[in-house]
């Protein structure tokens, strides 16, 4: 089915992933979005509406992605719940950081899970685990920034944001995707990556060279980040985890010295053993 035949049965935005389509569904429009999609499509989502709110939840976006010859999936939006900052508290001193255009780069990090889903068996793993998929949608993200912007602010806003979510709460570790991000950011440039037309030529590229990190290494970054900025930490212990506070310091620098500046994100840093 062509995107003209798609654009004449709905209003919405379709997007080609691959040689499918896949529908952006503002909340508000759920009802419509559903209407467009054939009945062996729509069997595939939630029974109801209602299911579909609660596994939205507090997200200010999810992807449901479908088995079908023309779809690929739907791609549902809540702005109201995109956040427009983040905080962190170091030491007792709290510190913001605003967010710029979270809605788009929530959206093309979407966009990212159905893109690696049609390069699965062909370019990248017939499997990959929920880390894997998460990482790999926001390096998409890195993509369509440059290709969009011409520079990668907003992949670093990403960067930043996904180290702040971590140091808040380990439930966010499922998405600290800055061990993998930092890989590419650090090795491309903005130019280099805009070279790559097509989103499966930059995976051609960077994925066979980019270092894993094994889930065992990510619940003992999970539990020094706690331990060092959790509320609840009573005593200090500074050989905890030793072994793994340089990596760590590496991936935190960045986001520490745009917070705090660079004197005193390096005096903290030497202070918990990181730097």
């Amino acid at each position: 089915m062509s995107l003209i035949a798609l654009t004449l049965i709905s209003s919405l935005t379709w997007v080609p992933i691959g040689d499918k389509q896949a529908l952006i569904c503002p909340l508000a429009q759920l009802s419509q979005c559903l209407a467009s999609f054939p009945t062996q499509v729509r069997e595939q989502f939630p029974r109801s509406e209602a299911q579909f709110q609660t596994e939205l939840g507090l997200r200010s976006a999810m992807v449901l992605p479908v088995e079908n010859s023309y779809f690929s999936g739907l791609i549902l939006v809540n702005e109201r719940e995109t956040p427009e900052f983040q905080l962190l508290n170091i030491d007792g001193t709290t510190y913001q950081y605003d967010l710029k255009e979270q809605a788009q780069l929530t959206l093309w990090h979407e966009l990212g899970h159905l893109e690696n889903l049609a390069l699965q068996g062909s370019l990248l793993p017939k499997e990959l685990t929920a880390y894997q998929h998460e990482w790999l949608a926001d390096l998409y993200l890195v993509w369509r920034v440059a290709k969009a912007k011409g520079n990668l602010d907003l992949a670093w806003q990403q960067y930043h944001r996904r180290n702040l979510a971590a140091l808040t709460s380990s439930q966010y570790m499922s998405h600290w995707t800055s061990p993998m991000m930092i890989q590419v950011l650090k090795k491309y440039q903005v130019g280099q990556i805009v070279h790559y037309s097509q989103y499966r030529d930059f995976v051609a590229d960077f994925y066979p060279k980019i270092i894993q990190i094994e889930p065992q290494i990510l619940r003992e970054y999970s539990s020094l980040m706690q331990r060092t900025f959790g509320e609840t930490v009573l005593q200090p212990l500074p050989a905890y985890l030793s072994w793994r506070k340089l990596d760590l310091g590496r991936y935190l620098t960045p986001t520490l010295t745009l917070l705090m500046g660079e004197a005193k994100a390096h005096d903290w840093l030497v202070q918990n053993s990181m730097l």
